[in-house]
């Protein structure tokens, strides 16, 4: 089965706070790997076009992690754009795992 995920973005004073909830909905034990030491990855699109992205200029350990995710249970991975301009965007969200594509999408405004 399938991860469910879903984004918010909020903005504060200086800045967009972002949180990635991913849940298992199936009766059974989900484990996952992460590609590195990236668990989640946010990219703030402007018409279509990537303006920023999280990962950007940052190292992350280049060691396979494992996460089980139990019957029901969701985690939420944060992320923060700082000093945003004003405007129309859409964040993508992702779940940066090797088994399957998680991906959530939303609109926002500063």
């Amino acid at each position: 089965m399938t991860l469910e995920s879903e984004v918010t973005a909020t903005p504060t004073g200086g800045a967009v706070e972002f949180e990635l909830t991913v849940r298992n909905p199936d009766a059974d034990s989900r484990n996952v790997t992460f590609r590195s030491g990236l668990n989640a990855d946010f990219a703030v699109l402007e018409d279509d076009a990537e303006i920023w992205r999280a990962s950007d200029g940052k190292m992350f350990t280049q060691a396979l992690q494992s996460e089980s995710f139990d019957p029901d249970a969701e985690r939420t991975y944060p992320g923060e754009w700082p000093d945003p301009r004003p405007g129309q965007y859409t964040v993508v969200a992702t779940l940066e795992i090797m088994d399957e594509d998680v991906e959530a999408r939303t609109d926002f405004s500063v």
